[in-house]
């Protein structure tokens, strides 16, 4: 059997045989993802050697085909290293969620459909798997609590939207000349109208995918219901990097986005709405897993901004923090959910000082924040920083928008790292709630994929140029990519070590050596340090629901202004109340004249049936005759 399926059928055998056999699932499936991640390393490393194809079928003509090349190689050995981690994590976090059984069987389904998707040579293949894993989404998200029901159909819709509209695409490329090719041997420019529809039909697909606004919505309606693993791996991980993979694929092999301004300013627009739309909805938030969601979809505009534009240090710098956002999103998600599961709330509200009893989350959790909001050294800096350096580059191109680009990439970093203050405070500092004194570190199996993750982050950011960029994504994109500006991640981390160092040492020598107790009043009196003076980071930033049109906006959000598959609900029950009542009342016409018409040929015969037989005699003789004329005539 060729290598490409047995690394699709390993995680799909494992699945069935898990399922078959419920009390064996969760070995076969840890065996499965370990046996894949193998197979993943070994097609990664036969990548950097050059390309490899191989067709399974031919279907009307078209090949189902299959190719390795440097851009699949990486990423699928991340998707495999991603469902080795968190399966890990399951085994002991999803004892207490209900359809564990299913859990499994969609978790190796996804793998296995990642795979396909990954390996695909061409559009048609690409969408046979892709459209698989719509209907595996959708079965992934029914596990949790109730009304998961709701948001699996709510990611039904959208991304099945965008897969519909990726049919078109396809549709559009195969009547004009047949191109679906994933990697032509040139790409194809974006001056003609059905080209450039094309690609944006395309794009909508890799959008809904990866969750960009306004396609986001099924995302924090997910995190309402599903486990901390869901989303760590379906939305946090694995989406982004299939539907970044595709917009990247689509916007350097198949077209040429730096061909078109116009569309390149589009992606960036789109990008610089998902930055900042989804980082405010996040700050006024009050539940962790709510929060973590829209910075998963915040964290996709900085990978559009990169990718449109069209220069190779911001097209590595948005495939490079795809890259960095499934890591320290993963380690986020997962990190909260030891927190919820040995706590039994997600409530900021009923959550705080658990850093001294869950060292090593808290540890985590704070690395893989400091990440997400791009503070050096680590990962999350330097992929930002080089989509920074890709927005300043079209601005010497002559591209007047780039001010406003740059702003919302950099405000967005100011406000998420507020976000992410808030959440540290409200789970791991400040004031700890007296329920939650006997809480301990999460099990061996739970804090070890969240340290992993955490200790990614930093080396990911630190040895960036010489290992990551250079090893994953440089050799990925068909074009020499220039070192990112004057940032020398070694030097910043010693200085960044330093300064850590002299504030331990002021610290200790000073408040840390001798805390000193203060006490509190209100209005004259002392207030007892107690459940009731415990102040919680739920209203950090209420006062943003205050400010004019953003809190107008906000609550808009809130509402499901913003959310597609309201307006695609809105717009069905519109066509249905029209067809309904045009049916209706075209019934009742129906209705009435056939009624008349009855009506009318009763009274045409009852001035013939009189019961008169001279009449009937005559009408039986006239009808002879012409009987008669007719059979001499024919």
């Amino acid at each position: 059997m060729h290598p490409f399926l047995i690394l699709v059928c390993v995680p799909l055998a494992a699945g069935i045989l898990g399922w078959i056999i419920g009390r064996l699932r969760n070995e076969f499936s840890f065996i499965g993802a370990v046996l894949s991640l193998y197979f993943a390393f070994r097609l990664f490393w036969h990548s950097r050697g050059g390309i490899e194809e191989f067709e399974l079928v031919r279907i009307a003509g078209i090949p189902v085909a299959f190719r390795l090349d440097s851009l699949s190689g990486f990423i699928l050995l991340f998707v495999a290293v991603f469902g080795v981690l968190i399966l890990l994590f399951s085994f002991r976090y999803m004892k207490h969620w209900r359809g564990t059984r299913g859990y499994y069987f969609y978790m190796m389904l996804t793998l296995a459909g990642s795979y396909a998707v990954l390996l695909s040579a061409n559009l048609f293949t690409l969408l046979i798997f892709w459209g698989a894993l719509l209907v595996v989404l959708y079965g992934i998200l029914l596990v949790g609590r109730r009304g998961a029901e709701k948001a699996a159909g709510k990611a039904l819709v959208i991304v099945g939207l965008g897969d519909f509209a990726m049919l078109l695409g396809i549709a559009l490329l195969l009547a004009r000349g047949g191109m679906i090719d994933l990697r032509p041997q040139i790409p194809m420019p974006l001056h003609d109208g059905t080209m450039i529809l094309a690609f944006v039909l395309l794009a909508v697909g890799a959008l809904a995918k990866a969750g960009s606004m306004p396609l986001h919505t099924w995302i924090p309606q997910a995190s309402k219901t599903s486990p901390a693993t869901v989303m760590a791996f379906i939305p946090a991980s694995l989406d982004k990097l299939l539907g970044i993979y595709l917009l990247t694929r689509l916007s350097v092999y198949v077209f040429d986005i730096a061909t078109n301004v116009a569309l390149r300013n589009i992606l960036m627009t789109v990008g610089a709405v998902t930055v900042l739309g989804a980082v405010m909805m996040a700050l006024v938030q009050k539940r962790v897993m709510r929060l973590l969601s829209f910075h998963a979809v915040s964290q996709v505009g900085y990978m559009v901004l990169g990718i449109g534009t069209g220069t190779p240090i911001g097209i590595a710098g948005g495939l490079f923090h795809m890259l960095n956002h499934s890591i320290y999103k993963a380690g986020l998600f997962l990190s909260a959910g030891t927190a919820e599961y040995m706590t039994g709330t997600e409530e900021i509200d009923k959550l705080g000082g658990l850093g001294r009893q869950m060292p090593i989350t808290f540890f985590s959790f704070l690395v893989c924040a400091l990440a997400i909001a791009g503070i050096p050294p680590l990962n999350g800096f330097v992929s930002k920083w080089m989509v920074y350096q890709g927005i300043i580059q079209i601005g010497g191109e002559g591209n007047r928008l780039f001010p406003v680009f740059l702003t919302a990439a950099m405000l967005g970093s100011v406000l998420t790292l507020a976000s992410f203050l808030k959440l540290l405070h409200s789970i791991f500092l400040g004031q700890r709630p007296a329920a939650l004194a006997r809480v301990r570190e999460g099990s061996f199996a739970m804090w070890v994929p969240t340290a992993i993750l955490a200790l990614t982050c930093i080396a990911f950011g630190v040895f960036a140029i010489s290992f990551p960029l250079r090893s994953f994504i440089y050799p990925s994109l068909p074009m020499i990519v220039q070192p990112p500006g004057i940032w020398q991640p070694v030097l910043a981390t010693l200085l960044v070590l330093i300064g850590l160092g002299v504030g331990a040492v002021v610290y200790l020598l000073g408040t840390g050596r001798k805390p000193a107790a203060g006490r509190s009043f209100v209005g004259g009196e002392r207030i007892a340090y107690d459940e009731e003076s415990r102040v919680t980071g739920t209203a950090f930033y209420t006062s943003v629901k205050r400010m004019p049109i953003v809190g107008d906006l906000l609550r808009f959000g809130e509402e499901g202004a913003f959310d597609l598959s309201n307006w695609v609900k809105g717009i069905m029950a519109g066509l249905g109340g029209v067809f309904r009542n045009s049916l209706d009342l075209l019934l009742d016409r129906g209705y009435q004249y056939l009624g008349q018409l009855v009506k009318n040929a009763g009274q045409g015969l009852s001035y013939v049936m009189t019961g008169r037989l001279t009449l009937y005699l005559a009408m039986i003789l006239v009808g002879a005759a012409i009987f008669y004329v007719v059979l001499l005539l024919g």
